[in-house]
């Protein structure tokens, strides 16, 4: 015995729901936002809510030939980089017998130092695990450290320097030191 199919409701019927329905889902016409504001050409500024774009970000560097002051740079993602040091004679976590961390940024007309002298040792300064955040002017610009001047594009020289509770057994010395480029790109 064969099965009937019901009968189909008119094309109209079916245009009209279809259309019905289109109408419930469309919303009213919103304003479109003004555009965000952008920093002036080449400035880290305002208008950018990630810290400056720089190139070698996970910087190399390390004390090398010494056998207890060991320390190393790590990226902190919102602050550029940070540096873990210790004397293993001392403990295994980062400050044990190290007195302080020195970083030295130089190029482009600018010479900004930074001493850290408690873990964890932050370019910018704070004492949080991940330290912090890039500082900013009131103006909303990045800055090489709080109340620095702004961070401009261009090509600089970052210096690391450990000083050691007591002097390496290795090296005889209290301290040791690397070095490398980054370069703050444009945005």
């Amino acid at each position: 015995m064969r099965r009937r199919r019901p009968a189909l409701a008119p094309w109209w019927l079916l245009a009209w729901l279809v259309g019905l329905a289109a109408c419930r889902g469309a919303a009213a016409p919103q304003a479109t936002p003004p555009p965000a504001a952008t920093a002036p050409a080449g400035a880290a500024g305002p208008g950018s809510a990630r810290p400056p774009d720089v190139d070698n970000a996970a910087p190399a560097g390390q004390c090398e030939n010494t056998a207890n002051i060991l320390s190393r740079v790590d990226r902190a993602p919102n602050a550029l980089f940070r540096a873990l040091a210790l004397d293993n004679r001392v403990g295994g976590n980062d400050g044990d017998g190290i007195r302080g961390v020195r970083f030295l940024v130089t190029g482009d007309d600018l010479e900004y130092a930074k001493d850290e002298t408690i873990a964890p040792y932050c370019i910018f300064g704070g004492n949080e695990p991940d330290c912090g955040t890039w500082p900013r002017d009131e103006a909303g610009r990045y800055t090489w450290g709080p109340g620095g001047p702004p961070v401009q594009p261009g090509r600089y020289h970052v210096f690391v320097q450990v000083f050691g509770a007591q002097p390496d057994s290795a090296t005889g010395s209290a301290s040791c030191d690397w070095d490398f480029n980054i370069e703050v790109l444009p945005r």
